[in-house]
């Protein structure tokens, strides 16, 4: 009996006790309705409508070119050449003389024609070396240069090849011909246009060697006034030692060299008529065979003590124009490893 009391107690106070905890815990919270997602779009993208590459038009046929109509052995419409002349062609002059050949090479001759121009017979000639040319008197113009009578061998040359004939002892007591070469100094020095142009020579002009065994640059009388202002690139020529060519102007390219000889320091330079001097050189600096009748001064600076081979000359070739000296050609020298 007691067991069974005992029992009974113990039941209840088991659902006592479930009771207080179900209390505590609270009523439950029940779980959320899960989320169901709309079925995807499936979104097709339409391309761009993308015009249509150009299409190149079609070439456009070439024009037929139509000849003219040659008629068969019909002869070519002749062309005549025109040459000047002196009005009146031949002109009257007096005889003068002795004149000099000139710019003609050691183993060529100046041919004397029959008349004037190239287009006249070939009747003698004279050496390039040759001195006491005397003239007839008549002159005229064809080809585009003077043509002048000459006495002995008789007939007519092209007056560009001849100079008016000084003697070298002449040329070397000429008072004139030195302070030629003090005027070009001072024009070369001040870099004075105007002063060069009246010492440039009427006749050929002044021909400009960078080295002496290259073609010169000739400037007349006009061109001379602006040598010191013209940046005109001028082809001096292949370098002796290097063999690159030497481009540009008088002023940049020439000038400093020459400037070396004339503002050389005490005791300056050495003034040799007729005669080259150098410091020594491994190739010939002898004058021009071309100007073997110009007569020239030859104005050397040696070099200092310990550098003997930077010495520079430079060579003033003087034409006589009626009597009057100028300036015909210049001619740079230098050491040339």
């Amino acid at each position: 009996m007691k067991k069974t009391l005992l029992a009974l107690l113990g039941l209840g106070l088991l659902f006592t006790l479930t009771g207080c905890t179900l209390s505590l815990l609270g009523t439950p919270t029940p779980w959320p309705t899960p989320l169901v997602l709309p079925t995807p779009t499936v979104i097709t993208a339409t391309p761009p409508t993308v015009p249509p590459s150009a299409t190149a038009a079609a070439p456009t046929a070439a024009a037929t070119l139509t000849l003219p109509t040659v008629t068969p052995g019909a002869p070519p419409v002749a062309t005549t050449a025109v040459v000047p002349t002196t009005s009146g062609g031949i002109l009257p002059g007096v005889a003068s003389g002795p004149y000099a050949v000139i710019l003609v090479a050691p183993a060529d001759v100046l041919n004397v024609r029959a008349g004037p121009g190239t287009g006249s017979a070939v009747t003698g000639s004279l050496p390039a070396t040759a001195t006491g040319v005397m003239r007839a008197g008549p002159s005229s113009t064809a080809d585009g240069n003077l043509w002048v009578q000459i006495q002995s061998p008789s007939g007519w040359v092209n007056s560009n090849y001849l100079t008016e004939y000084v003697a070298p002892a002449a040329f070397c007591a000429d008072a004139k011909a030195s302070a030629l070469v003090t005027n070009l100094g001072n024009a070369l020095k001040s870099s004075n246009g105007e002063l060069l142009a009246t010492l440039v020579s009427p006749a050929h002009g002044m021909t400009v060697h960078l080295w002496v065994h290259a073609a010169g640059i000739t400037f007349d009388r006009a061109h001379a006034r602006w040598m010191f202002d013209s940046t005109y690139a001028h082809n001096w020529g292949i370098h002796p030692g290097s063999g690159l060519e030497v481009a540009g102007s008088f002023h940049e390219t020439v000038l400093p060299k020459l400037l070396l000889v004339l503002n050389a320091p005490a005791p300056g330079y050495t003034l040799s008529c007729d005669s080259v001097q150098t410091g020594g050189a491994n190739y010939d600096t002898s004058w021009p065979a071309l100007y073997a009748n110009v007569n020239f001064y030859s104005l050397y600076k040696p070099g200092p003590p310990g550098d003997e081979m930077s010495w520079r000359t430079m060579l003033v070739g003087v034409e006589y124009v009626n009597g009057q000296p100028y300036v015909f050609s210049l001619i740079q020298l230098e050491w040339e490893p």
